[in-house]
């Protein structure tokens, strides 16, 4: 059941249009070009412009990490659609925040990790949604190679298309805010969708679907 300041994000994102209902593609269809399109997209990239939406959002990340009790040196957020939202986690709650450079800088300091750290630390991985996990490794291994230790990545949904599975399985703990499941049976309960809607998604989880 979604309650408390996570009713108020789910609300938040479904009102602010952050969640949309059609057929899109996703990363994995890079790779797995013949994979069904996806039936719903989240798209945090707007929040941006959302001062209320990405509050509530960094206050419920911050909720989840205090809950599973994780005391990280630093958060790392994996660029772009998150980093709004982890700098002010980072501003509010005083833990200070590092990016890698997921492209190849050719001028000037070409460091791999922009802001101030120390190797032998650990860093906490946050982004926004979770579906193969591709995106989590690339940064993973960037802060590996750095000397910075990770132990645990949180998003803000896990789409359970094998990626948290992917992560845990390789050694590192994965945290979600929603399941893309119970995010859509609180729409489907609460009238913001119809049954056809849900059940087109529901579909689309089933395992029988390419991961």
């Amino acid at each position: 059941m979604i309650t408390g300041i996570r009713k108020e994000l789910a609300n938040g994102l479904f009102y602010g249009g952050a969640v949309k209902f059609g057929a899109f593609a996703l990363k994995l269809h890079e790779k797995q070009p013949d994979a069904p399109l996806s039936p719903i997209y989240i798209d945090l990239r707007i929040i941006r412009s959302l001062p209320e939406v990405l509050d509530s959002a960094a206050y419920t990340y911050q909720l989840l990490i205090s809950e599973l009790d994780i005391k990280p040196d630093y958060y790392v957020d994996v660029p772009t659609s998150i980093t709004p939202v982890v700098a002010v986690m980072s501003a509010r709650f005083g833990k200070p925040m590092i990016s890698p450079r997921m492209d190849t800088k050719t001028h000037g300091l070409t460091r791999s990790i922009d802001g101030i750290f120390e190797k032998g630390k650990t860093a906490l991985l946050i982004d926004d949604l979770i579906t193969t996990a591709d995106s989590k490794l690339e940064v993973i291994s960037i802060l590996e190679e750095n000397g910075l230790v990770v132990h645990h990545v949180v998003v803000l949904v896990d789409r359970e298309q094998g990626g948290a599975q992917k992560l845990r399985e390789l050694g590192y703990n994965c945290h979600a805010v929603f399941t893309l499941s119970e995010l859509l049976n609180f729409y489907a309960q609460t009238g913001l969708i119809d049954r056809d809607t849900c059940g087109r998604v529901a579909a689309y989880l089933q395992p029988s679907q390419p991961k």
